[in-house]
């Protein structure tokens, strides 16, 4: 199945080359002039008209499969631009027995010029992408286990004063744009509501005994030599060369916040916490804001990324191949891959993602995370690539609700699962997807979102965040990954002792099938945004909110 999807997607890509797509539907509505179009639009034309006979003939069924729609249209759009050409000489040489040859080459000029625009307006009309946010399950219908100290719960600060940027000066992760003081009053608030402690100390004191009371080491806390790996989303930086555009990255002074709670509170020694993101790199914009602090503790953080730089510090990632993940594809087969030695040799996680629509996946948030730190042994490097087959639009294989999905096993893996003892989701400044600049929210008040969310229930974080995204429209509006299927991660992971799909999913394959990751539901609306425990009911998420 692997072979095939990557086949698949192999010849999607190569074709975007040449094609042009239109952004809201994916629609094919050209050929881009460029020197990949004249050479490879021909030679990808005839070899998927080739591929689609070879497949199709024998079995003419196999023309609703989704390859196969993909090979059809780039073999049509191909046939068609023949098509069209041999007309062309044709009618020109039609013309040029009437009219002079300057006069017939003019008329014909402005005959194709009529056709293509009347071709491309034929392409692209549509009403437009409309999102379908609507729950599938309806409001306030709580599904699966919620998990933590309190069950369900999901902490969410709002500070605006932490975002002064004007998008004029700087960029929002400098000093001037962001508050280093008003994010460490976000992190305390937010562990003190999600714990329901009263100071900083005793928060991190109750995370860390209930992580270990789970995991059957007692009701203890954090002891010096057990390892803390952050795993970050650093999926806009693809090469060691890229510096930081106006895009959705973690937030330098969030993540020192963090850090210093850690160290300065938690007591957590510096050589015992790890920054990661194997498949990407951690930029210098985070690794000055660390080391800044002139700590020596600070000094001994890692930083862990796909190729170490020549930066202090900074390691790179490598793969545990005894830590497998077994995935279950789309086609019923399984697929293994593996994690990193940061997260095997780690006691405890803290999943660090942010608030972020993604481009083929709807939103990037707890499971997502983990895309960046799975080893592909057919590419002999950390990268996602297999796990394309579950995005939720442009792709050979879009997902819907009642199919296998990739979330249950990257999320309740024993390794992520049981050392994940925080969900953290940074929020301050949301980019419309992985590669899109920032955008404010109308509904606050054209404002940044200025918020942090945290919770220990992985589930319920995610429905939280989803239920935020889905309800700006700046969002989600030209994202087509908002098509009424994203439920689907989150009824597989609620209900994965019994998902929708009956799929049976054992990330270890070792015969011991996951049990519920946490608790799913959606608020009753995006003005009270009151889930069922909000509102009494002893099963659900509970939204704590704090203003600052």
């Amino acid at each position: 199945m692997y072979t095939s999807f990557i086949m698949n997607t192999f010849i999607y890509n190569l074709s975007n080359r040449f094609l042009k797509r239109c952004p809201k539907t994916g629609r094919i509505v050209g050929v881009k002039s460029n020197k990949y179009g004249k050479i490879l639009f021909p030679v990808i034309g005839i070899g998927a008209i080739i591929w689609f006979l070879v497949r199709v003939v024998p079995k003419p069924s196999r023309a609703e499969y989704p390859c196969q729609k993909v090979a059809a249209t780039i073999g049509g759009s191909f046939l068609l631009y023949i098509f069209g050409a041999i007309s062309s000489m044709m009618l020109y040489e039609q013309i040029k027995t009437r009219f002079s040859r300057k006069a017939a080459f003019t008329y014909l000029a402005g005959l194709l010029l009529i056709a293509s625009v009347g071709f491309g307006v034929a392409q692209i009309a549509d009403p437009g992408f409309v999102p379908n946010v609507t729950p599938p399950e309806g409001v306030n219908n709580p599904m699966g286990e919620a998990k933590g100290i309190f069950p369900g719960r999901v902490a969410w600060t709002q500070d605006f004063d932490a975002t002064n940027w004007d998008e004029k000066t700087g960029m929002w992760w400098d000093d001037q744009a962001t508050s280093q003081t008003e994010c460490d009053k976000m992190i305390s608030k937010t562990l003190q509501n999600l714990t329901g402690a009263k100071n900083d100390k005793d928060a991190w004191q109750k995370l860390f005994e209930y992580n270990n009371k789970m995991n059957g080491r007692g009701e203890k806390g954090y002891v010096k030599g057990e390892k803390i790996v952050v795993k970050l989303n650093m999926n806009a930086i693809h090469n060691a060369t890229d510096e930081w555009k106006n895009q959705g990255y973690p937030s330098p002074q969030m993540l020192h916040s963090l850090v210093h709670q850690l160290i300065e509170v938690a007591g957590v020694s510096g050589d015992d916490i790890i920054l990661t993101d194997p498949s990407r790199y951690i930029g210098k914009e985070i690794n000055d804001k660390i080391r800044e602090n002139g700590s020596p503790e600070f000094a001994k953080i890692t930083i862990e990324e796909r190729k170490a730089r020549n930066l202090p510090g900074y390691r790179t990632a490598e793969p545990d191949t005894s830590a497998l993940v077994w995935f279950n594809m789309p086609d019923g087969t399984k697929y293994k891959m593996c994690f990193p030695k940061s997260y095997s040799e780690a006691t405890y996680m803290i999943n660090y993602t942010i608030v972020r629509p993604h481009r083929v996946f709807g939103i990037t948030s707890v499971a997502k995370n983990h895309f960046g730190a799975v080893w592909c042994f057919d590419s002999a490097a950390f990268m996602p690539n297999p796990l394309h087959a579950f995005a939720l639009w442009s792709y050979p294989t879009p997902n819907k609700l009642k199919e296998p999905h990739s979330a249950p096993v990257v999320m309740g893996h024993k390794i992520t699962y049981n050392k994940s003892f925080l969900y953290l989701a940074d929020g301050l400044f949301t980019s419309l997807n992985q590669t899109y600049p920032i955008k404010k929210w109308s509904t606050f008040n054209d404002d940044w979102f200025s918020s942090l969310l945290m919770s220990q229930d992985p589930v319920a974080l995610e429905s939280v965040v989803y239920d935020f995204i889905a309800s700006e429209p700046n969002l989600i509006s030209k994202n087509p990954s908002f098509n009424g299927n994203q439920d689907s991660q989150f009824q597989e992971c609620a209900l994965a002792n019994n998902p929708p799909s009956g799929t049976k999913y054992d990330p270890e394959n070792d015969g011991t099938p996951l049990q519920s990751l946490g608790v799913h539901e959606h608020w009753n609306n995006a003005k009270d945004r009151q889930y069922s425990r909000n509102l009494g009911k002893k099963k659900g998420i509970e939204l704590i909110s704090a203003k600052l």
